[in-house]
């Protein structure tokens, strides 16, 4: 299959734009990669192989649509913006194993699209306006994705890297902690865009990792960890009273058994605790 389009020339990108009659949505967050070293980065951190499903968010004009269509056995491309949809009937002509979704990525059944797919992976330059909910979204789904390559905002980065105790250590990096290694791929700078965004940005790539065990649902985890950090001025054993309804004795117990001091905090426990703590309290309900 050839490329027919080279998407990294900024001159060919801002051509295509005025040929559609287009311009980026600030609205949308619409920051169109157009640097080749940074877009190959992506592309081998994400190791797409011919078995894989991929799903893509917010392909904006296919740059990275087109490489991932490559090797993937099948691309599903999620864009919310329908005002593309010509133009990636263009860019994207020769691309095959592409589907295209014209949809609110906050709003799609991620299970359902992926079913019997027997590799998951998800690749995306999300839109910096919803990329905490969207990752949430994508982790609290229930699929098995067998890696996330996702370029985020720098901050956004250094949330989901964040260790316990630090300022940046919260909700975000415990939930993809609990089931994914980080691994930083390479910073971007905003030069490397068009539009250029008035924020760096970072590659990072989440693999999994961790299970959830000794029975325990995945979504019993995410309740706890809501709860530990929807009020984080709460010692963990109020926080978790309060909002999980369960008795303190009962959750004294488990803490004293996890060798934690009863006052201690959410944002002082390891991704690891947590899953520990999460599954002590459903042996006990």
């Amino acid at each position: 299959m050839a490329i027919s389009l080279k998407l990294t020339k900024p001159t060919l990108v801002k051509s295509l734009l005025a040929q559609y009659g287009l311009r980026p949505s600030k609205g949308l967050g619409q920051n169109f990669l157009i640097n080749e070293h940074h877009l190959q980065q992506i592309v081998a951190a994400a190791d797409v192989q011919p078995n894989d499903v991929v799903i893509e968010i917010g392909p904006g004009l296919g740059v990275l649509t087109q490489e991932l269509a490559l090797v993937a056995a099948r691309v599903i491309a999620i864009e919310k913006d329908q005002r593309l949809e010509p133009l990636l009937a263009e860019t994207l002509e020769h691309c095959s194993q592409v589907e295209l979704l014209f949809e609110d990525a906050l709003q799609v059944d991620y299970q359902q699209l992926v079913c019997g797919a027997t590799s998951s992976k998800v690749v995306a330059n999300l839109p910096y306006y919803i990329t905490t909910p969207l990752i949430m979204r994508l982790l609290e789904q229930g699929v098995a994705w067998r890696s996330l390559v996702l370029l985020v905002q720098k901050e956004v980065a250094e949330r989901m890297t964040a260790t316990p105790g630090s300022k940046e250590y919260g909700l975000l990096g415990v939930m993809i902690q609990c089931r994914y290694r980080v691994e930083v791929v390479s910073q971007i700078p905003a030069t490397a865009f068009y539009p250029a965004p008035k924020v760096a940005s970072t590659v990072v790539k989440l693999v999994a990792s961790t299970e959830v065990d000794d029975g325990n649902s995945q979504s019993w985890l995410w309740q706890v960890l809501r709860s530990a950090f929807g009020q984080r001025r709460k010692t963990l054993l109020n926080a978790l009273s309060s909002n999980l309804k369960l008795p303190k004795e009962e959750i004294s117990t488990v803490l004293t058994n996890l060798g934690l001091e009863i006052g201690v905090r959410g944002e002082n426990l390891t991704p690891e605790q947590f899953i520990d703590l999460a599954n002590g309290l459903a042996k006990g309900m």
